[in-house]
């Protein structure tokens, strides 16, 4: 009985399955984004110090190129750590979220209907039966 319980507890419904299909896919694209970063990072950075520091005399050039990569890495690196943050840390969606607030008020509606109903329904009894 107790092996049972643990196979209906291990089912997934499809809905989680989805949920968790489209939280590994944003984990995979995050992954993907960061490899690209950090590779193209490389490239820049190396080829800013080999060969554009050897090309640019002028140091007003060179310090306003420098300022150019550093602001274009720092944006993208802000970029990367939400995307990261959206991947892992809010995983749920902002739909879904919603979704669930939704189905929870639908739930506590439906619970006030039946409420309503059963007084109705004992409203009707009473009229029909007035001498109980």
């Amino acid at each position: 009985m107790a092996e049972e319980e643990i196979t209906v507890n291990n089912t997934i419904s499809a809905e989680e399955e989805a949920s968790m299909i489209n939280a590994s896919k944003s984990r995979v694209v995050f992954k993907v984004h960061l490899a690209v970063f950090l590779i193209l990072n490389l490239i820049i950075w190396t080829l800013k110090f080999t060969f554009i520091d050897a090309f640019v005399k002028d140091p007003y050039d060179m310090s306003q190129l420098l300022k150019l990569f550093i602001c274009i890495t720092l944006i993208w690196l802000l970029i990367v750590i939400l995307h990261y943050f959206i991947a892992y840390r809010w995983n749920k969606t902002f739909m879904e979220k919603e979704l669930s607030r939704i189905k929870k008020q639908r739930a506590k509606q439906l619970k006030e209907i039946e409420k309503i109903k059963a007084k109705i329904a004992e409203a009707k009894n009473k009229q029909q039966n007035p001498t109980e």
